[in-house]
């Protein structure tokens, strides 16, 4: 009787399993899982929220996407100067300046206070600082933004943190540690200069749902401003081990992976200073680079490689981080940065469109450096019944600064024309301009530039 109750037990066992398996196999037929978490592995997420489908769903076209820096091939003196100030003690006196308002949750005074801190500290730093006031339907905060301006250029890079916290928490870990990395940044090179623009800026209201960064996103592209980068820090501080404090992750998407190869560049050119291989972990929306995703703009997220198992809780403390890997974290950071803002570029510029016979064009690289792969393709289309359609492409390999590129259209028809000229380089904007015209056999008559 024994055994036969035994084989019932495991034939009905088999049977359950063999249910569950086919269940499994149904398209869409998962257990435990939402939808919101499915593709993303990071347990890093605003805590006041349920999940992704609470956030706002933008929908935008996509602004036009500026050139990239090019990766350094060899350490620069002047970064490593950089690295030499950021130490231990910097680091930690942001991190005990910014916890001892204790939990920072937008829309509390706690919070209040940190700002009027922040925002205290980068103007005795001698920057431009600003409150980026927002108003929501879930919490009114004010993100802090400080800039540094380049000397040559209004394209932008940022590197970015937030200073809220969950009720309970202190926050060192997160996100102090990225506060303190986006503080220290400032404060070094603060007393340099650099060709680009660099922004400071520190996020409320990440915990209600990124709630700081989708209005500073949001504002931003309305602005129609270039930003090239945004370098977002949170939880840079926690390793229990030699092994977890050699290694760090960076989440990006499709767009923004150029930033985490160059990073990776970085940490090889200066690994005496920052000892940290990044492991690139694919994309993630819960934190604040994620809204600038949204908008169309190239950003990453740095995060430690052993999650805090303080996470969200009261004992987010600094007693319970690596300062040490904090500090190589945000050389990381520093050197990136500092790398992307110190870079010149080349700057094209149609300087000539002229008619006669045919149509000639005059591209000048007006940069400091050489422009790489230059190619200037003149297109004209028109004439009688619209049936003109002409295209012409000059191409060099290097145009150095202050040398021009000539490129000829030859054409035969009659009737009017409109007239393009794109100007494009590998380590260019590229450019453009139109004109209007009216053909008569092989010349161009009545050439009108047109904005």
């Amino acid at each position: 009787m024994k055994t036969m109750i035994y084989r019932k037990n495991i034939i009905g066992k088999a049977f359950v399993v063999l249910i569950i398996s086919c269940l499994l196999l149904i398209p869409g037929y998962t257990f435990a899982q939402t939808p919101d978490v499915s593709n993303d592995l990071t347990p890093h997420r605003p805590a006041y929220i349920q999940g992704k489908q609470d956030l706002v769903d933008v929908q935008v076209p996509r602004l036009l996407s500026p050139a990239h820096p090019l990766p350094p091939i060899r350490a620069n003196v002047d970064i490593v100067e950089l690295l030499q100030q950021t130490d231990e003690s910097l680091i930690l006196g942001y991190l005990e300046n910014l916890t001892s308002f204790g939990p920072r949750v937008t829309g509390t005074e706690a919070c209040n206070q940190s700002a009027q801190y922040l925002y205290q500290t980068f103007q005795d730093m001698g920057l431009s600082v600003r409150f980026h006031n927002y108003t929501d339907s879930t919490v009114s905060g004010s993100n802090v933004e400080a800039t540094l301006y380049g000397s040559d250029s209004t394209n932008i890079f940022i590197i970015c943190g937030h200073y809220d916290t969950v009720a309970p928490s202190p926050g060192a870990d997160d996100d102090g540690s990225g506060v303190a990395a986006v503080l220290a940044a400032a404060e070094i090179m603060r007393n340099y200069e650099f060709y680009h623009t660099i922004r400071f800026v520190c996020f409320s209201g990440e915990e209600q749902g990124l709630i700081g960064s989708y209005h500073y996103a949001q504002d931003a592209y309305s602005n129609n401003e270039t930003i090239i980068a945004v370098l977002n820090a949170d939880m840079i501080g926690f390793a229990l081990s030699s092994s977890d404090g050699s290694r760090g992750k960076i989440y990006e998407n499709d767009a923004s992976e150029w930033i985490v190869s160059y990073t990776q560049d970085i940490s090889e050119l200066y690994d005496e200073y920052i000892g940290i291989e990044l492991i690139p972990q694919g994309e993630s929306w819960g934190s604040d680079h994620y809204y600038f995703w949204q908008y169309g703009y190239d950003a990453v997220f740095y995060h430690e490689y052993n999650f805090n198992d303080y996470y969200h809780s009261a004992e987010d403390t600094i007693e319970h981080m690596n300062i040490t890997y904090s500090t190589r974290f945000t050389r990381l950071l520093l050197a990136t940065l500092a790398e992307m803002a110190l870079q010149p570029r080349p700057v094209l510029k149609v300087s000539s469109l002229t008619g006669g016979l045919g149509i000639t064009s005059v591209v000048t690289n007006v940069g400091e450096v050489n422009a790489s792969a230059v190619n200037v393709t003149i297109t004209v289309t028109g004439g009688v019944f619209g049936r003109l359609d002409v295209s012409s492409t000059d191409e060099v390999d290097v145009l150095a600064p202050q040398n021009s590129l000539q490129s000829k259209a030859k054409l035969f028809r009659i009737g009017n024309i409109q007239i393009g000229v794109t100007a494009r380089a590998s380590n260019a904007d590229h450019v453009t301009k139109h004109a209007t015209g009216f053909l008569l056999g092989p010349f161009v008559l009545k050439l009108v530039i047109t904005p």
